[in-house]
């Protein structure tokens, strides 16, 4: 993807390295990850299954390699999109997120709560 500007919600699209697509329900999100904050420039969910066990994918407009189809557009949406913008320049101190470091934290999160969640050995 070449436009820097984020798409519309409803756009369905394909990700590098995704043989599925993604239709996004959320854009400009702040997710913790580990003891920080990032960001992500989307959320997703397959297309046509939607979402499911309430699991979201996050991912950034570098990652976008085909709009199969671009959502609806108006001056709404267009106002939401510079507000998003706005709110990055301002907070230009969180960074972008990486996918796979997410995953890492929540997989470690994950174990961490599975641990404290097993009985003592004694």
């Amino acid at each position: 993807m070449e436009e820097n500007r984020l798409l519309p919600l409803g756009s369905v699209v394909y990700l590098r390295e995704g043989t599925k697509k993604v239709v996004i329900i959320a854009r400009g999100l702040v997710v913790r990850n580990g003891d920080g904050l990032v960001f992500f420039d989307y959320g997703g969910v397959p297309y046509p299954e939607g979402l499911q066990d309430e699991k979201m994918a996050y991912f950034q407009h570098e990652a976008v390699v085909k709009v199969v189809h671009k959502g609806y557009h108006d001056d709404d949406d267009e106002m939401t999109v510079t507000k998003i913008m706005d709110y990055m320049k301002v907070h230009s101190d969180i960074p972008k997120g990486n996918v796979e470091e997410l995953l890492k934290a929540q997989e470690a999160q994950e174990a961490a709560m599975a641990e404290e969640a097993a009985p003592e050995e004694v």
